[in-house]
């Protein structure tokens, strides 16, 4: 007995189980996560709007990013960066993963 509940209390391994998928394909969990994705005044699943906004600024004038640029972003999320990144004159494409609906 003590030896179960020695495992039921220990710490996982960093990266012992991926549960990303669980996030995105459970429809009730996904819709609250992208909603506070996309809300920009507070820190919880994304950065803030304006913090955002400034790391785009930083990456575009310290990367050159312009018309001639190609970027893919991998787990873009909601594409928070990715559209930002669009809107100073690169091609980007975002990949990430949710459950499709129809």
């Amino acid at each position: 007995m003590f030896i179960q509940l020695e495992e039921i209390n220990s710490r996982p391994e960093p990266f012992g189980f991926y549960t990303a998928a669980d996030l995105w394909t459970d429809e009730h969990t996904s819709e609250q996560m992208l909603a506070y994705h996309l809300n920009a005044d507070i820190d919880v699943s994304s950065r803030r709007g304006e913090f955002i906004d400034r790391s785009v600024e930083w990456i575009a004038s310290r990367f050159s990013i312009g018309a001639d640029t190609r970027i893919a972003d991998f787990g873009c999320g909601p594409g928070l960066y990715a559209n930002r990144l669009a809107k100073v004159g690169a091609s980007v494409i975002g990949i990430d993963f949710s459950k499709c609906r129809s």
